[in-house]
């Protein structure tokens, strides 16, 4: 009986002592998750920092060049005058006096709105002296819609500062300097031309070729 229950004793004390221990299992899924956030977190920032370091300059060095209150300047050109002067020209040669009234009109309004932002001072003031000149003429020809022999006399003197004009600031297509050794008792005057062939505004129909070109523009 002894022996038995010695026997049993043993028994439960290997069983005992070869069943393994059982620990229990941590959950880690909320470590994963942390560090999950953590790493998107890092990233979002990382890409965030590389746009705006990548961000082009182009938008801020375009915001420091426009100015408040100030408009784009645009380029000098004699264009504009020019073409008012020959249509005053044209007019003259055919003898019309009001049509030549008619271009002095626009001639005179298109000086006065001519742009001048785009010049230095020096030939603002160069400018502004030829303009008023070319004003006063041009004011002389709308008035005198009856007597173009008054109009042909300040385009004498408009001729010469329209000249002055080109030569000073330059002009868009090819232009002619012409001459007329018969007018004002043959002290002769120069007009601009916009073709080779000679058409006379101041002999108008009584010696209409009358003349020669002096120089190309």
């Amino acid at each position: 009986m002894k022996k038995l229950i010695a026997i049993i004793v043993t028994g439960m004390v290997f069983t005992a002592c070869s069943k393994p221990k059982t620990e229990p299992v941590k959950d880690n899924s909320d470590q994963a998750e942390t560090a999950m956030t953590d790493s998107m977190s890092t990233n979002s920032e990382s890409q965030m920092s590389t746009t705006e370091s990548s961000k082009p300059t182009e938008t801020v060095a375009k915001t420091e060049e426009v100015v408040k209150g100030e408009s784009p300047k645009t380029n000098f050109s004699t264009k504009a005058i020019v073409s008012s002067y020959l249509t005053l020209k044209n007019a003259l040669a055919k003898d019309d006096s009001k049509a030549a009234a008619k271009a002095g009109k626009s001639l005179y309004e298109t000086v006065k709105k001519t742009d001048v932002n785009a010049l230095d001072s020096k030939k603002k003031s160069v400018y502004k002296e030829i303009a008023e000149s070319i004003e006063e003429n041009a004011e002389h020809i709308a008035a005198g819609g009856e007597t173009i022999e008054h109009q042909r006399e300040h385009f004498d003197m408009m001729s010469k500062d329209v000249s002055d004009l080109i030569d000073t600031f330059g002009s868009e297509g090819k232009l002619y300097k012409d001459f007329c050794p018969m007018y004002n008792n043959s002290k002769g005057a120069i007009w601009i031309s916009e073709k080779k062939e000679i058409v006379n505004p101041y002999m108008g129909s009584k010696m209409l070729s009358c003349g020669s070109i002096q120089k190309e523009l």
